[in-house]
């Protein structure tokens, strides 16, 4: 009887464990305002154009060279692309056109990822400090 309750019990907390890992259903959303976005997600069920069907006929739409390496994944929030570079620049561009729309120059490289949320661009920094960009 004892083997038989505890075989039962480890099943039990087996499947209460998966049944907790489980993800809900969420709302499409194209905000990839992080890298990998909340919960390292890395892919998008909310994507409806590109397929394994025309992912081949994807071009350049454009690029912006930096002063230096770019080691940082872009963060994109309301149409604009945030990036930071070993340069000791921290980027703002438009995510259609590419055209510089400003940048700031921190005191070291910038390795980290931008984070946006609330009309704020967040940025650690290798200097020791965090930056928080946004309107005054």
């Amino acid at each position: 009887m004892n083997r038989i309750s505890s075989v039962v019990l480890i099943l039990c907390v087996c499947f209460v464990s998966l049944a907790w890992g489980q993800q809900p259903a969420g709302t499409c959303s194209n905000n990839w305002t992080e890298f990998h976005r909340p919960n390292m997600v890395r892919w998008n069920a909310c994507e409806k154009v590109l397929n394994v069907n025309n992912v081949v006929k994807l071009g350049l739409k454009w690029s912006y060279t930096t002063g230096n390496q770019v080691y940082s994944s872009p963060a994109v929030a309301n149409g604009v692309v945030y990036v930071g570079s070993v340069d000791h620049k921290v980027y703002a561009r438009n995510a259609k056109t590419g055209a510089l729309l400003w940048s700031y120059t921190t005191g070291t490289v910038e390795y980290s990822s931008p984070a946006v949320s609330n009309g704020v661009v967040y940025l650690g920094s290798y200097d020791h400090n965090l930056y928080a960009f946004g309107l005054k």
